[in-house]
């Protein structure tokens, strides 16, 4: 029920994201989904008829390589069924065929039921980013070994 997304699944992918997020919510532009479904440092992943999708992104500094967990949108409909864990091991299992050997996150401090999906994840919090979702709007930064250190 999970495939990888392509540029024919823009539309579908914005109806989502207006389902799941408010523009103030960190809602993605038609612009930044479009650019991201044809990047080779991005991959999409969807569920079912579009009730869940996640984004998976490779970030660099020049010293070294990772991934993030950019997006995950599940449906309010759809939700409490696993297809954001189910999208989020997906979205891994894609890093780790890169070779690459960490994911880090960004969530919202509040977010508690993200929070403890990642956690059940193996992320663990790493770092607490302040007003990193505007003014007030804590975050936290996780951070998940895809690997084991050599």
């Amino acid at each position: 029920m999970i495939r990888r997304a392509h540029a024919g699944d823009l539309e579908s992918l914005m109806a989502l994201e207006r389902r799941c997020f408010a523009p103030h919510e960190g809602l993605f532009q038609r612009r930044q989904i479009k650019h991201l479904l044809t990047s080779a440092k991005a991959a999409w992943f969807v569920y079912g008829e579009y009730w869940g999708a996640c984004c998976m992104l490779i970030s660099a500094n020049g010293r070294a390589r990772w991934g993030r967990l950019y997006s995950l949108a599940v449906d309010p409909a759809h939700r409490q069924h696993g297809i954001g864990r189910a999208l989020v091991l997906a979205g891994l299992q894609w890093l780790t065929v890169q070779h690459i050997d960490q994911c880090r996150a960004e969530v919202k401090a509040g977010n508690e039921s993200a929070r403890r999906l990642y956690e059940s994840l193996g992320f663990a919090q790493t770092a607490e980013l302040p007003h990193y979702y505007g003014i007030g709007g804590h975050g936290l930064r996780l951070t998940k070994a895809l690997r084991d250190a050599p």
